[in-house]
């Protein structure tokens, strides 16, 4: 996939718990952005995804113990 592309159709969230909700959710970290100490999620976009962020929203419901393994992984990662 060239990277252009990959822009287009990406989606970023420095938010943590949005991030942890979407990997309970199966989606699948792309890749990491930094900018002045700030880390930020990018996921390829998809309507899929774009109902997830929805139903997190909408207080949507992941595993609790799954959720919080995941928070605690994504944070160890951006520091």
């Amino acid at each position: 996939m060239n990277s252009s592309k990959a822009s287009e159709s990406a989606f970023r969230t420095a938010d943590l718990t949005l991030a942890s909700f979407l990997r309970c959710r199966g989606f699948e970290i792309a890749a990491l952005t930094r900018q002045d100490g700030k880390t930020s999620f990018v996921f390829e976009d998809s309507t899929q995804l774009r109902n997830a962020v929805l139903d997190y929203a909408n207080n949507g419901n992941v595993a609790v113990r799954t959720f919080c393994g995941t928070m605690r992984d994504l944070k160890a990662i951006t520091r």
